[in-house]
């Protein structure tokens, strides 16, 4: 059955890494534990290019990318943006694609490293209001996959051990 994977996390989780590690080299151990072994894995890059401050007709673009990425890959990974739960993409485009499985990948990594790793962020400015950033995001963040309480979620820890452990998957 083809997926679309909504890739989750807070700034500096590794969203993107995640995304480009498994469609482009990923480890075969980690392809089979999560059942992507032996299937076409492809990337929405509108999910990449237009983050969060963009205009959302930009981001808007991911509800028509995915399906047309659909006809060729087995599996499509959406890098998800806080902005994308305030217009319900998540939802509308389940609702759009109803014969397709619809998942939730949640990137989990401590407080104390995203800590590390916003600074190192190429769009990253305010330098000193780390800790603000991420008070804000993980509530917004668990708020959000309360809201998609349908989508089967996985959660993985993407510490910079790099092994992507697979941590729990749950219906939140």
């Amino acid at each position: 059955m083809k997926e679309v994977i909504w890739v989750f996390g807070a700034s500096a989780s590794g969203k993107e890494t995640f995304i480009k590690h498994v469609t482009e080299d990923g480890p075969r151990k980690l392809l089979k534990r999560l059942g992507w072994e032996n299937k076409l894995l492809a990337c929405c890059s509108e999910s990449l290019e237009y983050i969060g401050g963009e205009p959302s007709a930009s981001r808007e673009r991911i509800m028509d990318r995915v399906p047309e990425l659909l006809q060729s890959a087995d599996v499509v990974f959406i890098k998800w943006q806080y902005v994308d739960s305030q217009a319900n993409r998540p939802q509308r485009l389940k609702k759009k694609l109803p014969k397709i499985k619809h998942r939730i990948i949640s990137l989990l990594v401590s407080p104390d490293e995203l800590l590390e790793r916003l600074p190192s962020k190429p769009l990253w400015h305010n330098y000193g209001k780390e800790r603000e950033l991420i008070s804000i995001e993980l509530p917004l963040i668990a708020q959000s996959l309360r809201e998609l309480s349908d989508f089967k979620t996985r959660f993985i820890s993407s510490s910079k051990s790099g092994k992507y452990e697979v941590l729990k998957t749950t219906l939140v």
